[in-house]
């Protein structure tokens, strides 16, 4: 399995979440969070009970409740995130059983699969939710330069 929408979904619902904070509001609904973001609300709650589960979101019970963001945003890793939903690269056996290829013992090619998991793991761990804050206030300052920004990260 790589990754699937599970973790697209979680990270822009996280995303609306982290600025709903900045701005004041501690606390988002559902009917808010998945409201111009075109995430389907039945599934993006059964992605947060995930979420809930890790220490990522909680939920506020009563009738004025919803979720929050259990820590800071600058805590909060886009890594964690996305290994509690999705299992990237989980697909080739060698990642699976920790090295150990069932189909030849001297594979080589594991080489070139781990290698890039672990470029993907430590780029994805120093990244983290309050990262996303601030690519988006570089956007929204200056739409034309997102170009820019997109060349960059490659």
């Amino acid at each position: 399995m790589g990754f699937t929408l599970k973790s697209s979904y979680a990270l822009r619902a996280l995303y609306k979440m982290a600025k709903s904070t900045r701005e004041g509001k501690d606390k988002l609904s559902l009917v808010e969070i998945v409201q111009g973001n075109e995430i389907p609300r039945d599934f993006l709650e059964k992605i947060f009970g995930e979420l809930r589960q890790a220490g990522i979101i909680k939920a506020v019970r009563g009738r004025y409740g919803g979720y929050c963001l259990a820590r800071p945003a600058n805590e909060i890793l886009l890594r964690d995130v996305i290994l509690k939903l999705d299992k990237p690269m989980n697909s080739y056996p060698c990642l699976q059983q920790n090295g150990k290829c069932l189909e030849d013992p001297n594979c080589t090619v594991k080489y070139v699969w781990f290698k890039l998991y672990n470029a993907m793991m430590r780029e994805l761990g120093s990244m983290t939710l309050e990262n996303l804050l601030e690519y988006g206030d570089k956007i929204a300052q200056n739409p034309l330069e997102s170009n820019e920004m997109k060349e960059n990260l490659k």
